[in-house]
């Protein structure tokens, strides 16, 4: 294994990367937000992050200022590049890019024998290498975001706090309980994380109280709330994470409770 040309053994001692991917069935519910700022809130706390764009819409890669063409998680998941030419570096985080021709590329990866273990196969090579990897899928529950869920130790849903964002949880629930009773029994529910929250729109507290009031969901969700800010929609369209843009705001703030609340969870420090 080598990153930057520098080669470097494989430590078979070194914990392995826990792996968690940001899945929704829906467009526009934060889950680029979610895993860019998420990853650079662990990188904040001195961990090794390893972000990966899986939406051939590349909203991730477009964020971080990273190119999406070729080599990307495509051809690496077909393992026609190895990662060294796929990584790319943005502040301490490394990041593997989306293409628009990802879609191109499912209709190989659904030929291949094993299709759903694709991603988790590459990921062997470097999980020992990384402390968190966060993968970004895009909004269906196609092929690759089954690979993510093979992929995985944990998934988080991001919901935005407006009517009828519930509807298709359900679906997205039995599909990630299928995976866990047929590919990967390791795989577990982190949370459901309310994004773009305000607690002065009485609307947004009903949805937020009407939800946590549900015997079947409320107890997933998780207790941080990322509220409205608008350096988090700003912060990516100028390629950067929200502690880059905007390190003193609320966006900063949700996200680092975010990730201590993700890793106490699990009983880290």
């Amino acid at each position: 294994m080598s990153f930057n040309g520098v080669s470097q053994p494989f430590n078979l001692q070194a914990p392995m990367a826990k792996i968690y991917t940001i899945i929704n069935n829906k467009g526009g519910t934060g889950k680029t937000t979610t895993t860019l700022n998420l990853g650079a809130a662990m990188a904040r706390l001195k961990k090794k992050v390893l972000l990966i764009d899986l939406d051939s819409q590349c909203n991730l890669s477009s964020a971080l200022g990273v190119p999406h063409s070729e080599p990307h998680v495509g051809s690496l998941m077909l393992n026609s590049v190895g990662w060294d030419e796929v990584m790319h570096d943005h502040d301490s985080i490394k990041v593997v890019p989306g293409s628009d021709k990802l879609l191109e590329y499912e209709v190989m990866i659904n030929s291949e024998p094993g299709r759903e273990y694709l991603l988790k196969e590459a990921l062997e090579k470097v999980q020992n290498d990384f402390d968190y990897i966060f993968i970004d899928c895009p909004p269906s529950l196609g092929i690759y975001s089954i690979n993510s869920l093979v992929a995985a130790d944990h998934f988080i849903v991001p919901m935005q706090t407006e009517n009828f964002a519930f509807i298709g949880l359900d679906k997205i629930l039995t599909v990630a309980d299928k995976v866990k009773k047929r590919l990967n029994p390791q795989l577990e529910l982190t949370g459901i994380l309310l994004i773009r929250y305000t607690s002065r729109i009485k609307f947004g507290q009903a949805v937020v109280s009407n939800i946590e009031s549900n015997t079947q969901i409320g107890k997933k969700i998780l207790r941080t709330k990322v509220r409205q800010d608008i350096n988090l929609m700003e912060s990516s369209a100028f390629s950067q994470t929200i502690f880059e843009y905007a390190p003193k705001s609320r966006g900063a703030e949700d996200f680092m409770q975010l990730a201590k609340e993700i890793r106490k969870l699990y009983g880290e420090k």
